[in-house]
């Protein structure tokens, strides 16, 4: 899948309520992140991206239980 693919599934996933909730998302990306082999080359640099993803869940959901 290219970019605009996946910018377009992840939309639809959303319109159709298909995501998940972000403690579970933040759990599927440490089961994603806690695979990958850093020996690989640009591992760590997909670690470090979905590091940022999860702590953006991680806030969204912070915020979401002051509401």
């Amino acid at each position: 899948m290219n970019r605009t693919d996946v910018l377009i599934a992840i939309a639809e996933l959303a319109r159709t309520g298909g995501g998940s909730e972000p403690e579970d998302a933040i759990s599927q990306l440490a089961i994603i992140i806690d695979g990958l082999e850093l020996s690989n080359s640009g591992s760590e640099h997909v670690m470090e991206m979905l590091l940022r993803i999860a702590a953006c869940l991680w806030n969204l959901q912070q915020e979401r239980m002051r509401l």
